[in-house]
């Protein structure tokens, strides 16, 4: 069984090598430290509630790593004017 801390630090890595960012060991010791100072910001008397532990990470990740911009596809095909004909006969 893993920690939430293990599992935290392993979701930022996945996230940061399918980005394309190489798991170098500054960019390792970036994570480590990212996970670790929102594992104290989380209470000390509880659990930390995971899917906002998570959630935080994510959010700041952007802060700390230059991630490229996602490669979407268009939302629709583009759009055209076009008539249907409902006053023609």
């Amino acid at each position: 069984m893993r920690t939430l801390a293990e599992e935290a630090l392993s979701r930022v890595m996945q996230y940061l090598v399918s980005a394309g960012i190489s798991p170098t060991p500054d960019v390792m010791r970036e994570a480590l430290q990212l996970v670790s100072e929102v594992l104290d910001e989380a209470s000390p008397v509880a659990e930390p509630d995971a899917p906002m532990l998570f959630a935080r990470i994510m959010d700041l990740l952007p802060e700390r790593f230059s991630l490229p911009d996602p490669l979407l596809p268009p939302a629709s095909p583009p759009l055209e004017r076009g008539s249907i004909h409902y006053g023609a006969r």
